[in-house]
């Protein structure tokens, strides 16, 4: 049995009056891929930002290969040997990946106060070959993409001598390419006798990757499992939100004949080429293809954002030309993007992101009316079971779940009929999902329509009415949900007859 190289017992962190862990154990052995499940809120991040020196608990012990260990910095837990990589990146773009590796820590000439280059090339060498990568390291960082990127971060904690190394939602933004070279490092890694943590909202990961799973909800420990093996995805989520999810997508069909959307050889004249299919009233139409099929662009001509250069959009029956986003919302469109940050003012209140694309009602003389705003974004909070204190709290502060819904709101408010959404349900726990789900189904049913991308194929089949598949840039491919597979989806998608 391997021996223990973490142990954090009875931790407990409170913020005012809010407890955000009470009582929490944790146990990593060496040479594990131990894995943090919970919903947002569950106190995953207040535990890891205690083991990283961000936080320092209020109560508890903390043990480090069986000594008592303190933790109140940052250089503490770098001291003992504890890596993090966060969901957001953190290198610096405009540098070389030698120097991201050993940013503050260049080794440097003994007679001279100068880089010993040759060093450090040397040593970033060694250390991405225990990843097993093979790259320039003189190149910028921001030439190579997130999957190598992601890997440098894991080296840069290597360089440090990291015993053990969190990795928080580490494949949320990669392709399943790059989620395999990620999987094929941490074996490495493990395999060397170095721990992880590893935290995800992707419960096919759990068996795929993990040794260890320890649940979490609303700031307790529930349980930890040695034996992976020995539990199911259904209990894990009834483990995650204390009850049981009868139907994961609970998909009601509201389709009808209508036409309110019809692209007809759409192209942009370099992405995408020949475009062609009808979206219904009522339907919620899945896209599906990989990275570099053109999607990204497609929904960025829908909404406006970039010009087509042929073929034809007609919406409700009217000739549709979308020049700018003011056009396409203006035309009762709307579009949830894939990266919050860019489809919310994170440092707006909620009232303010609900109503900041529907200015009817909100303004006089160029003034808004904050009342009314306040009055509409608290019927909206009600509506979508928004969970926050007050809708003028600010909503970067609120659980990435929440955000979504606060995405969506703003569309609704604005009395949008066709909504353009990519990967709604990104970085988002299993909880909330659900609650995302229910909304597509209450838009279907007002009459809404739904252009769907997801890079979940299960969720992409279970909540889409048809499916349409895209490869390099062009439609190769339209289906029944109900009739269709991963397999017969990623089949298309890679370019099979």
């Amino acid at each position: 049995m391997a021996a223990t190289l973490l142990k954090m017992s009875k931790i407990k962190k409170r913020f005012y009056e809010t407890v955000a862990l009470a009582e929490v154990d944790l146990e990593i052995k060496k040479g594990e891929v131990h894995i943090l499940l919970g919903e947002n809120g569950a106190g995953k991040s207040t535990l890891m930002k205690i083991l990283s020196g961000s936080y320092v608990p209020d109560e508890g012990e903390i043990y480090w290969e069986g000594r008592p260990a303190a933790i109140k910095c940052p250089a503490d837990s770098l001291s003992l040997g504890i890596g993090m990589v966060y969901q957001e990146l953190t290198m610096i773009k405009e540098l070389s990946v030698m120097e991201n590796i050993f940013l503050g820590r260049m080794p440097k000439r003994k007679a001279l106060p100068f880089v010993d280059w040759k060093q450090v090339i040397e040593n970033t060498g060694k250390v991405l070959s225990t990843l097993g990568l093979e790259i320039d390291v003189h190149e910028k960082i921001s030439q190579f993409d997130l999957g190598i990127q992601q890997l440098v971060e894991i080296a840069r904690a290597i360089s440090r001598d990291a015993k053990l190394i969190i990795l928080d939602e580490p494949t949320s933004a990669l392709t399943d390419k790059e989620v395999r070279s990620l999987f094929s490092a941490i074996k490495r890694l493990k395999n060397q006798g170095i721990s992880f943590v590893y935290i995800t909202h992707k419960l096919d990961e759990v068996f795929e990757i993990g040794d260890t799973v320890t649940v979490l909800r609303d700031g307790h420990s529930i349980d930890t499992i040695n034996d992976i093996s020995s539990v199911t995805q259904d209990l894990l989520v009834c483990m995650m939100v204390g009850r049981s999810i009868d139907e994961q997508y609970p998909k009601m069909n509201h389709c009808t004949s209508k036409e309110v959307l019809k692209i007809s050889g759409l192209g942009d004249g370099k992405a995408i080429k020949d475009i062609s299919f009808t979206l219904h009233e009522g339907e919620i139409l899945g896209i599906a293809g990989l990275v570099g099929s053109g999607i990204t662009e497609l929904l960025e001509t829908l909404f406006g954002l970039r010009k087509a250069a042929e073929g034809s959009i007609q919406l409700n029956g009217e000739t549709y030309s979308p020049l700018s986003p003011k056009s396409a919302i203006d035309r009762k469109l709307g579009f949830v993007t894939k990266n919050r940050k860019e489809g919310l003012l994170l440092h707006m209140s909620v009232a303010e992101n609900i109503t900041v694309s529907s200015s009817i009602g909100f303004s006089r003389w160029g003034v808004r009316n904050k009342k009314k705003e306040f009055g509409v974004s608290e019927d909206y909070r009600k509506l979508l079971k928004i969970s926050t204190p007050s809708v003028s709290n600010p909503i970067g502060k609120l659980s990435g779940g929440n955000q979504q819904k606060g995405a969506i709101a703003k569309w609704l408010c604005n009395q949008t009929k066709i909504f353009i959404m990519d990967d709604p349900t990104r970085g988002i726990d299993i909880g909330a999902k659900v609650e995302v789900y229910k909304l597509l189904n209450q838009i279907t049913e007002q009459g809404g329509s739904i252009l769907l991308v997801s890079t979940e194929l299960p969720e992409l089949i279970g909540l889409s009415d048809n499916i349409v598949v895209m490869n390099r840039g062009r439609l190769v491919a339209s289906f029944d949900a109900r009739e269709c597979s991963q397999e017969l989806i990623m089949e298309k998608a890679a370019g099979g007859l």
